[in-house]
């Protein structure tokens, strides 16, 4: 695998969860778990795996930036 694919399947990675994420939030407006630990897990988790997506993203495209500097060395 050379590192343009491997750049392309983080960028995947971070696609499908950020999907997650959106699916989880749409489940946690509909859901009648009442204020309390368990929505305030789940609401966390939820923000964490959108923040994850979102770092997975940005290391995906540093990485192709990265390739086509040098590329253009």
């Amino acid at each position: 695998m050379d590192t343009f694919d491997a750049a392309d399947k983080i960028a995947y990675y971070a696609t499908e969860l950020n999907n997650i994420t959106s699916l989880m939030g749409i489940n946690l407006a509909n859901s009648d778990i009442s204020k309390g630990n368990e929505l305030e897990r789940i609401t966390f988790l939820t923000e964490y795996t959108h923040q994850i997506a979102n770092e997975l993203d940005a290391l995906s495209k540093d990485i192709i930036n990265d390739i086509r500097s040098i590329k253009h060395e």
